[in-house]
């Protein structure tokens, strides 16, 4: 069975109490998960580039890990407040052999109705050079995320341009 990795952070900046209270319960959530399922988890604080702000941060970092962590075939990244609602649930990593990156989204909503909800954030990536070279490609738009917002929201119903 190919080893996962999950890769969970917090927010760029703290939320409200009770939102802050929903996050630990996450944290807690996914680690019962990971313990169940023999998936390693990793709990990211750092920041490699100080240029790339809020979400764009992730970008670095799951490059890095994909160098660093040879044993490794895919990274999960998921985000700090999604939670499991069925602890029996496992990827079904069989289905995805010939995918590098797995997006969890609604086909519809994106390609027919081109509306921004239809992505959620949470990817699978396969630790291979077509996905060092897309987080290679991906980097550079974290400083001119202004101008990507316009770009997306151009292009996707109900989509600010704002990052």
């Amino acid at each position: 069975m190919p080893r996962v990795l999950l890769v969970i952070g917090p927010p760029p900046k703290p939320c409200y109490p009770i939102g802050d209270h929903y996050l630990l319960k996450a944290i807690k959530n996914k680690i019962d998960y990971c313990r169940l399922h023999g998936i390693e988890i990793l709990y990211n604080l750092a920041h490699l580039d100080m240029e790339l702000a809020g979400y764009w941060t992730k970008l670095p970092f799951i490059r890095k890990l994909m160098l660093s962590h040879p044993e490794v075939e895919w990274i999960w990244l998921m985000d700090s407040d999604a939670m499991f609602t069925d602890m029996v649930f496992e990827i079904p990593l069989a289905k995805y052999d010939k995918h590098n990156l797995v997006i969890h989204g609604y086909p519809d909503l994106l390609f027919d109705q081109k509306s921004w909800i239809a992505l959620n954030a949470g990817f699978l990536f396969r630790k291979c050079k077509w996905s060092l070279d897309l987080l290679g490609a991906c980097a550079p738009m974290g400083p001119i995320r202004e101008e990507a917002g316009k770009i997306l929201a151009s292009n996707l119903k109900g989509r600010q341009a704002s990052i």
